[in-house]
């Protein structure tokens, strides 16, 4: 069983480990970049830190993120809850399965009285989660410390095992990364040489742009990677 992996470089690996631990190859395919961006945002008091994403750890490094370490921090994923702890962070005062869950718990455990809260965030982002802190009385500074940039073109390796048909899946993350995949392989015009695949969706979000193509899709029971492979193992078995 071989599953093309669209993660972004600097996630990869991991997860093609985690399909080999399945008796599953996994084909390395990324279809956006993760690019730092120039940020800063002032020594304060801090009522909570808020990332979405390891990528909003990733970036901050030095003096920076030893300022940061004792603020309580509120975050999506147990994998970014993970790295704050291999990081050094005092108090992981929460972690949310997705970004809607962790804005019910930030408007009902914090204070829009007791301090700004620090978010540190990518360009683009699929939620509305400061607009939403803002509209309930909340100071948010928002911090952009990354952008992901999508890729303009498939490896040869990656567009001679579709034109093959000799992928059974591929592993989708975000609806964004769901479209880029989808503009790369028309492009090449490989989109006929997919319909033996399984596209396996993080969420049903992530499976809107495959509406009405045709494509065999499996959406994750909970939107976390845990949930993904084991979709792809119950194909597998």
């Amino acid at each position: 069983m071989k599953i093309l992996v669209t993660r972004p470089e600097i996630d990869q690996h991991q997860t093609i480990k985690a399909l080999e631990t399945l008796g599953v190859e996994g084909l390395a395919s990324p279809v956006m970049k993760i690019v730092p961006l120039s940020f800063s945002f002032p020594d304060a008091s801090w009522q909570a830190l808020v990332v979405t994403s390891r990528n909003g750890l990733r970036m901050v490094a030095g003096d920076q993120l030893e300022r940061l370490k004792s603020v309580p921090l509120y975050c999506v994923g147990k994998r970014t809850a993970d790295l704050a702890a291999a990081l050094g962070f005092i108090k992981i005062a929460f972690v949310a399965p997705n970004g809607a869950e962790l804005e019910k718990q930030l408007l009902s455990a914090l204070d829009p009285q007791k301090g700004e809260i620090l978010y540190l965030s990518g360009k683009v982002r699929s939620g509305r989660l400061a607009e939403a802190l803002s509209a309930d009385g909340f100071s948010v500074r928002l911090c952009e410390v990354y952008e992901s940039q999508a890729l303009t073109c498939l490896s040869d390796e990656v567009c001679e095992a579709i034109r093959t048909e000799q992928l059974d899946g591929i592993l989708l993350y975000s609806q964004r990364s769901c479209r880029i995949f989808l503009s790369l392989i028309e492009q090449v015009g490989l989109s006929e040489h997919l319909h033996k695949a399984i596209f396996y969706c993080l969420s049903p979000a992530v499976a809107l742009p495959l509406e009405g193509l045709g494509y065999p899709l499996v959406v994750a029971e909970a939107p976390n990677e845990r949930s993904l492979l084991a979709c792809v193992q119950n194909g597998h078995n």
